[in-house]
């Protein structure tokens, strides 16, 4: 064969070797693209999440699976505490299973926060946090908390001994974000109802801390309040869990209901506390005034159409005289805030002079400034709805053991320290 036609030759070989490694290639990565398209159909249409949350009496978060992720809605008016400033806070949340592809954050997902889940290590800085956490199973997952305040002893020591950080309390300062660092936090649960702390959720994300809005303190009713449980088992993958939680406490709550509206009379009440210099800090629309209402009490300050303060209202002792004297009972609230004035004043209060008088503070640890009414009294509130009505109502639930609320004592004025369940 002569030279031209040895060259002929070859250059068709290298023509086929190139077409056929173009081929290879093309097909190659045909097929790695239809795997990863396959990967996310597969992910998105695996479900993931066989039990599902669905909140009904919360009314500041809302839940949608979609496979793989969960798109988590969350919602609340921010207030400055000082000022009238106020602003709609609203945040969208995608919990992506961990492993598995995230969607896209395009359409309503746009500038969605993405939080894989199930989360392994969790900050919070509220009390009532630990407590949903602890009721989940996952108290072992925390590994950090506002401060130095825990009802739990065990959370109170890991943070006095600094197995556990401090990052401050969300009603009083901003988080912490060094410690929320140091700590390698998965997930911080922030209790956001301050308008001043706002910027304090979009620095967590920037430092890349994933960080979830907690809106409970928003809720009108302790149900609602009570049913963020829901909302804390979405980042656990323990719906099922906290499903049948929430169905016990709702349960619990219809029966004792239906025994209050079998009673023939609706006893007069005000649930309220003495804040210091001529100040009361009265329940006339909150968490507090639905326990009221059904615990069959008629509660002589409420104000139904008025704006919620779950925090009370506050009222001077003229006031408090004018319309709340005739009250058969009182519930006198947070008496470890400040001294009750001179006796002239209070035995003017018929509950006062009766002796029908009660305190919600029957789990406390005075000398740590720890009460669980801040903590477990929001996650079992058909408790108290039970001691409220064991106290008012004293034919009723004769076999309930009181929890969270106990008779207040005119002579020490102040609860015995109480025990643990």
């Amino acid at each position: 064969m002569d030279k031209v036609g040895t060259t002929y030759i070859l250059n068709r070989v290298a023509t086929y070797l190139l077409v056929g490694s173009l081929l290879l290639f093309m097909s190659c990565q045909s097929a790695s693209q239809r795997e990863t398209s396959s990967g996310k159909a597969t992910a998105s249409q695996n479900d993931y999440f066989p039990a599902k949350a669905v909140p009904v009496h919360a009314k500041h978060f809302t839940v949608s699976y979609h496979g793989n992720y969960k798109v988590v809605k969350t919602q609340a008016e921010l207030r400055s505490y000082e000022g009238n400033d106020h602003e709609d806070q609203q945040d969208v949340l995608v919990l992506v299973q961990r492993g598995t592809p995230a969607p896209a954050l395009t359409g309503e997902l746009t500038g969605a926060t993405i939080i894989p889940i199930p989360a392994q290590r969790i900050a919070v800085n509220l009390e009532s946090s630990e407590d949903f956490l602890t009721e989940l199973g996952a108290k072992d997952r925390i590994v950090a908390v506002g401060g130095l305040i825990s009802y739990d002893d065990t959370l109170r020591q890991k943070a006095q001994s600094g197995a556990i950080g401090q990052i401050g309390y969300s009603w009083l300062q901003p988080p912490n974000v060094e410690v929320l660092l140091k700590r390698q936090t998965d997930l911080f649960l922030m209790l956001l109802a301050n308008l001043d702390y706002k910027s304090s959720l979009a620095k967590c994300r920037q430092l890349g801390i994933p960080t979830a809005p907690d809106f409970n303190w928003a809720e009108e009713h302790y149900l609602g309040q009570a049913e963020w449980i829901k909302y804390y088992a979405l980042f656990l993958n323990a719906e099922a869990q906290a499903n049948a939680l929430f169905a016990d406490i709702e349960q619990h709550v219809t029966d004792i209901k239906k025994q209050v509206a079998a009673q023939p009379a609706k006893p007069t009440a005000i649930w309220g506390y003495y804040a210091g210099k001529d100040r009361w800090i009265i329940h006339r629309k909150s968490v507090e005034t639905e326990l009221m209402a059904d615990a069959g009490l008629i509660n002589v300050f409420g104000n139904p159409a008025g704006p919620l303060r779950n925090s009370g209202e506050p009222m001077t002792a003229e006031q408090l005289l004018q319309e709340g004297k005739t009250a058969q009972h009182w519930i006198i609230g947070d008496i470890h805030s400040a001294a009750l004035p001179a006796a002239t004043l209070l035995n003017t209060m018929q509950a006062w002079r009766t002796g029908q008088l009660y305190h919600n503070f029957k789990r406390s640890k005075p000398k740590a400034n720890a009460y669980d009414w801040y903590g477990m009294a929001v996650v079992w509130p058909d408790r108290v709805l039970a001691d409220l009505v064991k106290l008012t109502h004293p034919g009723l639930l004769p076999d309930h053991q009181l929890y969270f609320m106990d008779v207040f004592d005119k002579t020490t004025k102040f609860p015995v320290e109480g025990g643990e369940l």
